[in-house]
């Protein structure tokens, strides 16, 4: 079974102010039997309506993923893809009502897990990464001027976490957009993978190495707990969002269950 752990901070620096990120996990219910879904969005800062563009986009598309069930004919992949576009007219619909939120907007990373497969889309530059003891891969795209400068040679990784233009995205769910580009991906986990979401709060300040060793030795929940602190004890800038999930037997999380119901 998938063990998920998940955290969300607002970050050192934004202390008194909204969160603009926002984390949605559905699971399987005796009623829908849906593969596990995890989303991070992150709502566009500095505009107003952050945060509710990233609820909304949460919202959305764990109600099309839901509604779904009924549906017949389509695979995993379009439906995000359904989701990530009927949350884009909820974003639109939203700024005609308030013309404060005409620029609101936000990235969204959404992941389903069935068996070993993993299914992606992405807008923007929340990150999706696969991780083991011995690799780090993205498997997510960077929608991002720096993301753009990366990959064709320009800046190397390094030079990109500080690159004064790391914020300024090329993608987004945005209410003022009519078009923008969904990235989509399938892959096969191994059985000892673990699955990392996050905004670019947690990629930012803690470096891929640090994230790797942290979900790595720990057990998701307490992973994800532990990686917000290292974001915020590295003067966390922005807004701070982490889903941590492993395939572990279904035999051992019971063990575990019952072991700390013993405890007083």
């Amino acid at each position: 079974m998938l063990e998920i752990g998940q955290a969300s901070d607002v970050g050192i620096l934004r202390k008194g102010k909204d969160n603009q990120d926002c984390i949605g996990v559905f699971l399987p219910t005796p009623t829908l039997s849906l593969p596990p879904l995890m989303i991070i969005a992150d709502g566009m800062g500095g505009y107003t309506g952050g945060s509710l563009a990233s609820s909304l986009v949460i919202e959305t598309i764990i109600e099309h993923y839901r509604s779904s069930a009924a549906t017949a004919g389509l695979n995993i992949i379009e439906i995000l893809q359904q989701g990530i576009l009927a949350a884009h007219e909820s974003l639109i619909v939203k700024a005609k009502d308030d013309p404060d939120l005409a620029k609101m907007g936000s990235t969204v990373v959404a992941v389903v897990v069935q068996d070993n497969k993993l299914c992606l889309a992405n807008v923007g530059d929340s990150r999706a990464y696969v991780m083991n003891e011995n690799q780090i891969k993205q498997i997510s795209w960077d929608h991002s001027l720096v993301g753009e400068m990366v990959r064709s040679g320009m800046i190397t990784a390094t030079e990109a976490h500080t690159h004064p233009k790391r914020n300024i995205l090329t993608n987004s769910i945005s209410a003022h957009r009519e078009k923008f580009n969904i990235y989509t991906t399938s892959y096969e986990l191994a059985a000892d993978d673990i699955l990392v979401l996050c905004s670019d709060g947690l990629w930012g300040p803690v470096s891929e190495a640090q994230i790797q060793a942290v979900v790595v030795e720990l057990p998701p929940q307490r992973a994800a707990d532990k990686l917000i602190t290292l974001a915020n004890r590295n003067q966390g800038p922005d807004n701070i969002s982490v889903i941590v999930a492993k395939q572990v037997p279904e035999e051992a999380t019971t063990a575990v269950l019952d072991m700390d119901d013993t405890q007083p």
